[in-house]
């Protein structure tokens, strides 16, 4: 059951290619704000700063890139998201599936975690669905 608005959704994931085909596919609700992000430190630091509104929901990769060059998680990233911002949902949506870091995705505040397959849209839709009305 939908239980809150969905009006915009940040992508964090730093292959060009990924973040274009979710944009893409997001584009099927057109009142929906998406922006792109190509790391989680470019995310973080616009929400902080206040050049963004908070979203109701986060699209994050596991491996992101950092602004330093240093490989770093989603997780990290999720962990300083939901400290600063706990209402917005976060969804792993990652090619890692390991179910240790799914637990602790989980245990982290992620609200679900996609691991990256054919079916991979149609269960963001499906948790879309569940969880959020979409504005129209």
């Amino acid at each position: 059951m939908a239980t809150k608005k969905l009006n915009s959704v940040f992508i964090v994931e730093d292959n060009a290619v990924q973040r274009s085909m979710l944009s893409d596919h997001l584009s099927k609700y057109p009142k929906l704000k998406i922006r792109e992000f190509s790391s989680g430190d470019s995310c973080l630091k616009e929400l902080i700063s206040g050049n963004v509104e908070e979203p109701e929901l986060v699209l994050m990769d596991y491996f992101l890139e950092s602004s330093f060059g240093n490989t770093k998680d989603g997780l990290e990233t999720l962990s300083k998201l939901k400290e600063i911002f706990p209402d917005t949902d976060v969804v792993m949506l990652t090619s890692v599936e390991n179910q240790k870091i799914i637990d602790l995705a989980k245990k982290k505040g992620a609200l679900d975690y996609i691991v990256k397959s054919a079916g991979s849209f149609q269960k963001l839709d499906s948790i879309i669905n569940d969880h959020f009305e979409v504005v129209k």
